[in-house]
C-alpha cells in the first residue's frame, strides 16, 4: 500500500482521532488494555562497529510473528503520546515486520555505502539514515528501535552530517542509557566536539556570525556547541573511558581562550572526580597555571594564590618526577605567590597608613615583617614601622565643636547613661547607710 500525502494523512488522522475520541467517551472495546507480552524487548547480538571504513553495524533483532493489537489505551489520547496516536490511527504507527523490512534495507545501504567512494558514498549514507531512522519509528521502546538509532547516528556521521549524528547519538543516550553502543557513542561524540574546537581555532567565530553550507558544523557557536557536548559526555557516562578525556579538553580549551577561572573549575573537577586519571598531573599542572592567572589583584579575594600554594605541595608529594623537571617553574610559582601575598598586606597597610590610622598600619607593617620576610615588602614594612612609630595611634577628629553640634545618633548611649546614673544613686544612698549597715549589706 503506498503512503498518502501529507496532507491528506493530516487530514484523515485527525478525522481518525475524533472518532477514537468518541469511542473512548461512549466505553467502546477498544479501550482494552495491551497485551502483556507485546512490551518484551527483543534479544541482540553482535559486535561494537570498528573504526570506519569498515564499521559497518550487524545489528540484530526478533523475526517473530507477533502482530501488533490495535487497540488504544486512556493514556493515548493524552497529549504527551497525541502525536503517536495520529501516527498510528493513520497506519503509520508500529508495525515490526515493516520495521525489520526497513532496518534490512537500511543495512544493505549502508555496506553499499561502506565500499563507494566520492559522492555517491555521501548519498548512499545520507539515505541509509534515511531508512534506519524511519525503522526506529516504526517499532519504538525495542532492541531494533535502539540499534537503528545508532545506525541512523553511525550513517551522518560517515556521510559528514555531524549535528545530525551528535543529535541521534543524544536521542540513543536520553531513551537508552545504559545502551550496548555507549563506548562508540562517546568516541563519535568525541571526535565529533575536537573537530568543532580545532575548526574554531582555525577559523574563529564571531558571535553574530551564521553558518549556512557547512553541514559538518553547527549552524552557529560551533565552540559552544562542542563544550556542550563534552559536558554531556561526561555527563552521561560518568564512568565510561572518555569521560575524563572530556573534562580535560574542555579545560584545556577554556585555558587556551584565556578563561583563567572557568579552566581552573573544570581542572579541579578533573582532579576531584577522576582521582585515577592519567591525566591528573597535567590537570594539577595545568590548574596551577590557571590559578596564578585567574588572581585579579591586591584588591581581591587570595583564595585563588592559597589554593595554588597548596598545588604546590601536591604535586611536590603526588609527583615527585613530574615536579624535578619542573622545578624551576614551581619554584618561580612558589615566589610569585609569597610576593603577592606580601603585596596584598602591604596594600592593606598602606591602606591604613594613608588614613593616618597607624595602630592598624602598624600591625599590618609587622604582619609582613614576621610572615613574609623573604620578600622586598619585608625591608620596607621595617622602614615604614620606624617612621611612624611616634606618631598617634588614631587621627585627631577635625571640627570637634561641629561633630558635638550633630544629633547623637548612638542607641546604646541612653542605656548607659541610664546604667551610669543607677550605680551613682547606689553609691550615694550605700555612703549615707551607718557604717556597721552599710559593712552588712557590702558582706
Amino acid at each position: 500500500m503506498s503512503r498518502p500525502a501529507k496532507c491528506r494523512t493530516s487530514s484523515l488522522a485527525i478525522y481518525l482521532l475524533a472518532i477514537a475520541c468518541s469511542f473512548a467517551a461512549s466505553g467502546c472495546t477498544l479501550m482494552r488494555p495491551r497485551s502483556s507480552e507485546q512490551s518484551g524487548a527483543a534479544p541482540v547480538a553482535g559486535s561494537e562497529p570498528s573504526q570506519p571504513p569498515s564499521d559497518v553495524q550487524q545489528a540484530s533483532y526478533d523475526d517473530g510473528d507477533k502482530q501488533e493489537e490495535s487497540f488504544l489505551e486512556w493514556e493515548d489520547l493524552s497529549l504527551k503520546n497525541l502525536g503517536k496516536t495520529t501516527k498510528r490511527l493513520a497506519g503509520q504507527g508500529p508495525d515490526r515486520k515493516l520495521a525489520q523490512q526497513l532496518y534490512r534495507e537500511a543495512e544493505e545501504l549502508y555496506k553499499e555505502a561502506a565500499a563507494a567512494e566520492g559522492s555517491r558514498r555521501k548519498e548512499m549514507f545520507f539515505a541509509a539514515a534515511a531508512k534506519f531512522e524511519e525503522a526506529a519509528d516504526r517499532w519504538p521502546s525495542s532492541a531494533l528501535e535502539q540499534d537503528a538509532l545508532f545506525m541512523t547516528g553511525e550513517s551522518y556521521f560517515f556521510c559528514d552530517e555531524y549535528p545530525e549524528a551528535n543529535t541521534f547519538y543524544e536521542r540513543l543516550i536520553k531513551q537508552y542509557p545504559n545502551n550496548r553502543h555507549l563506548d562508540s557513542v562517546e568516541t563519535r561524540r568525541f571526535a565529533i566536539a575536537k573537530y568543532w574546537i580545532e575548526h574554531n581555532r582555525e577559523n574563529p567565530e564571531q558571535f553574530w556570525s551564521f553558518n549556512w553550507f557547512d553541514e559538518t558544523r553547527p549552524w552557529r557557536d560551533s565552540r559552544g556547541q562542542a563544550l556542550r557536548v563534552l559536558d554531556k559526555i561526561r555527563i552521561d557516562d560518568p564512568t565510561g573511558r572518555l569521560a575524563d578525556d572530556a573534562t580535560l579538553a574542555a579545560a584545556n580549551e577554556h585555558f587556551a581562550s584565556g578563561k583563567w577561572t572557568k579552566a581552573d573549575d573544570w581542572y579541579t573537577d578533573l582532579r576531584q572526580a577522576y582521582p585515577t586519571s592519567e591525566h591528573q598531573f597535567l590537570a594539577h599542572y595545568l590548574g596551577l597555571k590557571a590559578k596564578l592567572n585567574s588572581y585579579m589583584g591586591p584588591d581581591y579575594s587570595a583564595n585563588s594564590l592559597d589554593e595554588a600554594e597548596k598545588l604546590i605541595k601536591q604535586i611536590r608529594r603526588q609527583f615527585p618526577n613530574e615536579a624535578a623537571k619542573e622545578s624551576d617553574f614551581l619554584d618561580r610559582a612558589a615566589a610569585e605567590i609569597r610576593y603577592k601575598k606580601a603585596e596584598k598586606v602591604w596594600n592593606v597597610a598602606s591602606y591604613y597608613d594613608k588614613r593616618g590610622e597607624y595602630r592598624a598600619a602598624a600591625h599590618h607593617y609587622r604582619r609582613i615583617a614576621a610572615d613574609f620576610s623573604d620578600t622586598p615588602f619585608s625591608s620596607r614594612s621595617d622602614q615604614r614601622l620606624a617612621e611612624i612609630g611616634q606618631r598617634p595611634a588614631v587621627p585627631a577628629p577635625k571640627a570637634q565643636w561641629l561633630v558635638d553640634l550633630l544629633p547623637k545618633t548612638d542607641r546604646l548611649k541612653p542605656f548607659l547613661e541610664a546604667n551610669a546614673r543607677a550605680k551613682a544613686e547606689e553609691e550615694a544612698q550605700m555612703a549615707q547607710q551607718p557604717p556597721e549597715l552599710g559593712e552588712t549589706l557590702q558582706r
